[in-house]
């Protein structure tokens, strides 16, 4: 099993009391990730049940402290020492808030991992009583560095782990122009296929869209749809495509709505039913003067590129394709997006149309970057402009090019390829 970035920082967590909850989309890697922590944990107990089985579900169902106690004696888990016990797909539970935090109140010496595939899910069948008992981490399809780890490329990423830590990126420059013929094909590879591990894993182009259809039909196509009653099956599709279509472009969900022949309280019910299920995510507006800026409608972007490829149905490569723009930003979203408490992402557009697709803030550091799919060494004129209005507003501006191929500096803006992002 090959390792994850996430792994080692779940670690650190496995000696608290707390529930770890992993929480992503099928086939995005959790179950293995738990087999992983099992692993590299101290625990030489460990307990694995899949919930997907329905004898495992009975078995769950309406528990008491004293069902449990028998639960644990017929599976031969010694409730005086320590051990760790896995829960697989635990949503599918009636109540699982119940029995975890009966778990957690009562047999303090097991520590349990759980995963999900729904937020939407776990939120209706998890109460407040698990405030405080919990620490989640939403697990994704594998990053471009977990991507080189699993096709066997580690020099390539030790050059990414290298060029991140160097202060002078351009002493950097040779060693980069000698390996971006072959980060190139990988690259390529990434934006067509996506970051599902078995996706990822597998060896010929049939295959790896075999099984991404696999993975969208048994997720997006069945799971989310039971889950949701949704009774607009023809509705709910097309606006899956249309979001796929429009990656990277503002979405008026009027205009959706009218285009697809939804309600708009359904556009919504169901952009945020696809949010919640991992599938898309929302990029927001900046805001400082509302009268010039442009407010409310965002973007949408694919939490796999893959995924988003199969929805168009092209798997063609870059250079016969119209979207790689598109492909580029949808990179850079999930490559920015972070889970930091203090760290948010912004799209940046005002009413003069003057845009920088990602304005990354934490703290008082904002980073500008504006992505470009061709070897572009244009210093763009928006990244000049809001450092002139809000140079003001933060301690300091980071500014930054995305591009095919060229590793630059020019007016303190970084060119950086976007392999080495």
């Amino acid at each position: 099993m090959i390792t994850r970035k996430i792994l080692s920082k779940i670690l650190n967590e496995i000696d608290s009391q707390e529930i770890i909850f992993l929480l992503g989309t099928r086939q995005v890697g959790k179950t293995t990730l738990s087999k992983l922590i099992a692993k590299e944990s101290a625990y030489d107990n460990v307990y694995f049940f899949d919930f997907e089985d329905k004898e495992y579900r009975e078995l769950f169902n309406d528990v008491s402290v004293k069902k449990l106690e028998q639960i644990f004696k017929i599976e031969a888990i010694d409730i005086l020492t320590s051990n760790l016990i896995i829960f697989d797909e635990i949503q599918l539970l009636d109540d699982p808030s119940n029995m975890l935090k009966l778990i957690y109140d009562h047999f303090k010496t097991l520590k349990v991992i759980a995963t999900g595939s729904s937020s939407l899910q776990i939120k209706a069948k998890f109460s407040d009583s698990l405030a405080g008992r919990k620490k989640v981490y939403r697990i994704e399809p594998l990053d471009f560095d977990e991507f080189l780890l699993f096709k066997g490329e580690e020099k390539l990423l030790r050059l990414r782990g290298m060029f991140q830590e160097e202060r002078d990126k351009l002493s950097m420059a040779s060693i980069v122009l000698s390996q971006s013929k072959r980060f190139l094909e990988l690259f390529e590879e990434y934006l067509i296929y996506g970051g599902y591990p078995e996706v990822v894993l597998l060896d010929s182009r049939d295959k790896k869209i075999a099984k991404l259809d696999s993975i969208a039909s048994s997720y997006i196509q069945k799971d989310i749809k039971d889950l949701a009653n949704i009774e607009n099956i023809d509705g709910y599709n097309k606006l899956i495509q249309y979001l796929s279509i429009n990656i990277g472009n503002m979405i008026n969900l009027s205009s959706i709505s009218t285009a697809i022949g939804l309600s708009l309280p359904t556009v919504k019910k169901y952009i945020n039913l696809l949010q919640e299920t991992f599938i898309v995510d929302e990029l927001k507006p900046f805001f400082r003067n509302k009268n010039k800026e442009i407010s409310k409608n965002g973007k949408i972007f694919f939490g796999d590129i893959g995924v988003r490829n199969l929805q168009i149905k092209n798997f063609n490569t870059l250079s016969y394709r119209v979207d790689v723009g598109e492909l580029y930003e949808n990179y850079v979203f999930n490559r920015l997006q972070s889970q930091e408490i203090l760290s948010t992402l912004y799209m940046y557009r005002t009413q003069s149309k003057t845009e920088i697709d990602f304005v990354h803030i934490e703290e008082s550091v904002a980073s500008l970057y504006e992505v470009k799919s061709g070897s572009n060494s244009k210093v763009p004129k928006a990244i000049v402009e809001f450092e002139k209005r809000y140079s003001n507003e933060f301690h300091a501006i980071e500014k930054y090019v995305i591009n095919r191929d060229i590793l630059d500096i020019k007016r303190e803006i970084l060119f950086i390829p976007a392999f080495l992002l």
